[in-house]
């Protein structure tokens, strides 16, 4: 089973090595490496032909800045493979994990198979991460329901992309939008409605290194409304494909914790989107609320938010001094 492997790479000269040694070191060999520059200013594209230059395995083709969507469509449109792993530049592979992926969709005939995602602040442990033993023979094959609401919580599996191994044919009918943020997101329902057979594994397979600068660790833009856009997106494809009010709960309980993240970089800069937000959460008070899926603590957060939304913040940075 042949895998086409799509790496988006933008301004990562000092990261990108990460990414490719682990995919140097997998146990599984049968792949191939699509790298896209999407016009770097600094000298990754220079070290993308280097490893295409020395790599019978790996392409580079280099085209203008689109962002990361259009990176990965780019890639997937290349991709000579019928099976799809996408894997951010600075970010890196168990180095069983496609082994795993190839065990799993043999033994299941699944065409979109997700697994966990460790987040790390650092590279210390890169030498050594490894699956290991796994016992992969008792996974179930879910339906596009129970797939949606472990990944809308966070359960075993989440939105992302990454950690995934996808037939071809799911992304060419759902291409990631372009010019968005929260691009994983915004498809994640479509993707496992388009998918006949869906299994999530509990085994880590992907370490996601949360660098400086990244979007969850930037400051405040107005493209952090387009969160609330993948929402809406996501409530239309389950009105239209699952038919499931639970889902659409749970989906409430999605927008407020990740409103939580937006609204707190919000607060410290724009205290206009602030509000704003608060006006987008009022809508979904009574849903999250009688939802026995959200927990205490959410509601007692989300109902001090809507109340006090400025106060609330105020509080939290002074509770957080004087921790």
């Amino acid at each position: 089973m042949f895998i086409s492997i799509i790496i988006p790479v933008y301004n990562v000269k000092d990261y990108l090595h990460y990414a490719m040694e682990s995919l140097f070191r997998q146990t599984y060999k049968d792949f191939e490496v699509i790298l896209v520059n999407d016009g770097s200013t600094d000298d990754s594209g220079e070290l993308c032909n280097h490893y295409a230059e020395n790599h019978e395995n790996i392409y580079v083709f280099h085209k203008k800045n689109g962002g990361l969507s259009d990176a990965r469509n780019f890639g997937v449109e290349k991709a000579s493979s019928d099976w799809i792993v996408f894997l951010d530049p600075d970010d890196y592979l168990e180095i069983d994990a496609l082994e795993l992926l190839v065990k799993i969709q043999k033994r299941y005939d699944a065409d979109l198979i997700s697994t966990k995602v460790k987040s790390t602040s650092t590279y210390e442990d890169y030498n050594s991460d490894h699956i290991g033993e796994s016992d992969y023979s008792n996974l179930d094959v879910l339906s596009k329901e129970e797939a949606l609401e472990l990944m809308l919580q966070d359960k075993v599996a989440t939105v992302s992309a990454c950690a995934k191994l996808y037939h071809k044919s799911i992304l060419e009918r759902a291409p990631f939008p372009i010019g968005k943020i929260y691009e994983d997101f915004y498809v994640v329902g479509e993707h496992l409605a388009l998918a006949n057979r869906i299994v999530i594994s509990p085994y880590k397979t992907y370490n996601y290194y949360c660098r400086p600068g990244s979007i969850v660790r930037s400051k405040f833009t107005v493209k952090r409304f387009n969160f609330f856009e993948a929402a809406e997106y996501n409530r239309s494809i389950i009105k239209k494909h699952y038919n499931s009010k639970e889902l659409e709960d749970v989906l409430n309980i999605k927008i407020v914790q990740g409103s939580f993240s937006i609204s707190s970089s919000a607060a410290e800069s724009d205290v206009e989107s602030l509000l704003l937000i608060r006006r987008k959460l009022f809508s979904l008070y009574w849903s999250v609320f009688a939802s026995p899926k959200a927990s205490f603590r959410l509601k007692l957060k989300y109902t001090l938010f809507l109340l006090f939304p400025k106060e609330y913040y105020k509080l939290k940075k002074m509770i957080k001094k004087v921790d």
